[in-house]
């Protein structure tokens, strides 16, 4: 190597000062952290702005042309929501919204976690297709969906209809793409594929390696696949409104108009138990260093 060439990688050269990061990148960088919490902020206000609104009217019994800044932490009480709570009516639809929920997480968890352990160790290269299949129940409207299935089965099995368990097959299905992913992300979290040819390595039949070996490592994905379900049902209207069910959302919206405090302040007291439940469903998924994949093909 000639002397010009070592003077050249020299420190203090100038090739070396030309790849050190130009005086603009900072201010750049600063621009671009600005713009993100800027957005951020504006998120954040977008959604904490008609929260707090909805808190004040559900909790403060001050009419808003009457509150001033010395009114502003005076007849705040919780008893429209403890009203609420204790209505036979709102208990009755808790109960069938609680059992509707443990139904579909079991439908939904019957009918994919096999559909994904075998996509996952046997053929890996039909994942997009199946992960964009499992995306149709949200391209299909919830009335059309409903008009077809009720007319279909009417005239057919017109007790399944009048039950209450007939919201579970829309349920399940319109549950499935969250409970799909879940699954999917979980198996590739225990590189599931590397667990299933090292047990049939070691002379393990099908059913052993599914149920001592791979289900067992994916009860967190299971778990944030419940827990996705549970909160899609419990906040869910359309289905059950147009198939007359009295479920927790349908009956809440009943109750708000005989009582509109105690009405918003349920829906809030719903709303933030299904946020924190969903915020445990999250740090459940980065505890186990779960991806889950949102897009299709």
């Amino acid at each position: 190597m000639s002397m010009e060439a070592v003077t050249a990688l020299m420190p203090g050269s100038d090739h070396v000062e030309g790849l050190q990061a130009s005086p603009n990148t900072k201010p750049t960088l600063r621009a671009t952290s600005a713009v993100k919490w800027v957005f951020l902020v504006g998120i954040a206000l977008y959604f904490a702005v008609p929260m707090l609104a909805m808190a004040r009217f559900a909790f403060q019994a001050v009419p808003t042309a009457l509150l001033t800044p010395e009114k502003l932490f005076t007849g705040w009480s919780a008893a429209g929501l403890w009203t609420a709570l204790t209505d036979p009516q709102i208990l009755a639809a808790t109960k069938t919204s609680v059992l509707l929920v443990v139904f579909a997480i079991l439908l939904n968890l019957i009918l994919l976690v096999p559909l994904a352990i075998v996509t996952e160790v046997r053929n890996p290269q039909i994942r997009p297709y199946l992960t964009a299949l499992t995306l149709l129940p949200w391209v299909i409207p919830p009335i059309a969906l409903v008009v077809g299935v009720a007319a279909t089965f009417r005239a057919t099995v017109p007790w399944f209809l009048a039950s209450n368990f007939s919201l579970v097959p829309f349920y399940a299905l319109w549950a499935m793409p969250f409970t799909y992913r879940a699954l999917d992300a979980g198996l590739q979290a225990i590189n599931a594929r590397t667990l299933y040819e090292a047990s049939r390595s070691m002379g393990a039949s099908l059913a052993t390696i599914i149920f001592r070996v791979l289900i067992p490592n994916m009860r967190a994905s299971m778990v944030a696949a419940a827990g996705l379900t549970a909160a899609m049902v419990l906040g869910e209207f359309a289905f059950a409104s147009l198939l007359l069910k009295r479920t927790l959302p349908t009956e809440m919206v009943n109750y708000q108009r005989s009582d509109p405090r105690g009405g918003l302040a349920l829906a809030l007291f719903v709303m933030v138990l299904t946020a924190l439940s969903l915020g445990l469903v999250v740090r459940s998924l980065r505890r186990r260093g779960l991806n889950i994949q949102t897009t299709g093909l």
